[in-house]
């Protein structure tokens, strides 16, 4: 079948989410294997950990009524923020049970308001404080019982310094270690967004200490897909239009529109390539940028709820952070997580995974794990436990199929050390210094009762699933 797209998407498709009020089922019932279940709008409350470590989640890209173009380009109208916009990325960061939201908001707006007003602090909220006092952050408490603790960051042409714990007086330019050096002066994790636009030997001469390894809007921007992917810039347009216009397409029993990644999930090759490239002499932390701005599309799904909501950008994938054992859930605790790299990218709309584990073995020990900077020695291997998944996901009787893929990096280029399908442990041995990262890759046939008439055209799609970070071994 032909698909169509009107031409209203391609205005879309060239910015690259204030929902109806969404279902609020997240999927807490007893674990039942593969008997059908409901579509969720958000996923379950995390549970279970990996060798002692737990994992939460994250945001780490997200823009409020304080970035000027956000809230269909009108974030502030007669100078007033649009406080109805906010309440909606409110509600997406509760229904997707976000841990942290390392809010990113444009200069623009956000450099002409003290710091006070970018905690976004509202009555009922709870003030985040260092143990000196200092306020940084806004806790949020959910109807659900979740909780979302908000940090200021500003992103700029130049830089994204995320949990900043005031503003940078000489503003939010530069790109010399010295600009850099501001960031770290007000505490702010050294951040940059957008790396697949970046030129490799500019990101190494800045001292940044993370990247983002995949960007939304690297695959819907046809300017970013053509110039920076070497992607048609318009190439998805026919798989994405089922979820997005059904009606245009002669589609009577449509996919959920939550699942439109379906129609263009694509990794960002060139951030990867950063990775390995800057990982061969520096240790950097890794995250997915959703960069959502509820200012794209404003029409509504066939679920009544906006195409761009904020909660359905965020539905779609996160950040997983390992925490050490114990310990307590402060920003703190949070911003050494993903300046360590203890964290990978989940595309979480396709399941959410459960007891993946990346583990470096020095002989019969554990010697390391994601984010480590370590040396290397004969004779060490990578464990890599794959993800099964977590049965409180939605899903159908069929199961989905999981290829893992582990790659190293040296600076003679990128090697593939293992291709797997399926549950069991996998183990390499590590060829010598360089980057180990893990992808891993679903087949979502579990996927098939939410798909509609068009499942057969999506259920043997393969598409990423989790994308780490490194461990960097000299």
């Amino acid at each position: 079948m032909k698909r169509l797209a009107p031409p209203l998407l391609f205005s879309f498709l060239s910015m690259a989410g204030c929902p109806a009020e969404p279902p609020t089922g997240n999927g807490d019932d007893a674990r039942i294997p593969f008997m059908p279940s409901e579509w969720q709008s958000g996923p379950p409350v995390m549970q279970g950990e990996v060798r002692g470590r737990e994992a939460i989640r994250v945001i780490a890209h997200l823009h409020s009524h304080w970035s000027h173009d956000a809230c269909d380009g009108a974030p502030q109208p007669d100078g007033v923020p649009d406080e109805a916009c906010y309440q909606d990325l409110r509600k997406g960061l509760c229904i997707n049970r976000i841990d942290f939201a390392f809010l990113s908001d444009h200069p623009g707006h956000a450099s002409e308001a003290d710091y006070e007003t970018l905690l976004l602090f509202r009555e009922g909220d709870e003030v985040v404080t260092t143990d000196a006092g200092v306020i940084v952050g806004t806790r949020v408490s959910c109807e659900n019982g979740h909780q979302v603790t908000l940090l200021p960051g500003i992103e700029s042409s130049d830089m994204m310094p995320l949990a900043i714990d005031a503003h940078i007086e000489q503003g939010y330019s530069g790109t010399t270690e010295e600009a850099w050096d501001r960031v770290s002066d007000v505490g702010g994790l050294r951040w940059i967004a957008h790396t697949e636009t970046r030129d490799v030997v500019a990101l190494q001469a800045m001292g940044v200490e993370g990247i983002e390894l995949y960007q939304l809007h690297a695959n819907l921007a046809p300017n970013l897909r053509e110039e920076f992917l070497g992607l048609d810039p318009f190439g998805y347009l026919g798989e994405l239009g089922p979820f997005i216009f059904p009606e245009t397409n002669g589609i009577l029993d449509p996919p959920h529109p939550d699942l439109a990644p379906l129609g263009f999930l694509q990794l960002n090759e060139p951030s990867i390539v950063a990775l390995e490239t800057l990982g061969q002499s520096q240790h950097l932390g890794i995250t997915g940028g959703t960069d959502a701005h509820q200012n794209v599309f404003p029409a509504n799904a066939s679920d009544f709820e906006r195409i761009d909501s904020y909660r359905r950008m965020m539905r779609w994938f996160n950040n997983w952070l390992l925490l050490p054992p114990g310990a307590e859930l402060t920003p703190d605790v949070a911003q050494e997580a993903l300046r360590a790299g203890r964290a990978f990218v989940v595309f979480e709309i396709f399941g959410t995974p459960e007891r993946f584990d990346v583990e470096l073995l020095d002989g019969e020990s554990s010697a390391g794990s994601l984010g480590d900077e370590l040396s290397y020695r004969e004779g060490m291997r990578l464990r890599v436990l794959p993800p099964v998944l977590d049965l409180r996901s939605p899903r159908g009787r069929d199961a989905p199929e999981v290829i893992t893929r582990v790659y190293y990096a040296d600076p003679a280029g990128r090697t593939l050390l293992s291709e797997d399908q399926g549950e069991a442990p996998i183990e390499v041995d590590v060829p010598g210094p360089g980057v180990l990262r893990v992808e891993v890759w679903i087949r979502p046939r579990h996927l098939r009762p939410y798909l509609g008439e068009v499942a057969d055209d999506y259920t043997d799609t393969l598409v990423p699933w989790i994308q780490t970070g490194g461990v960097f071994l000299r």
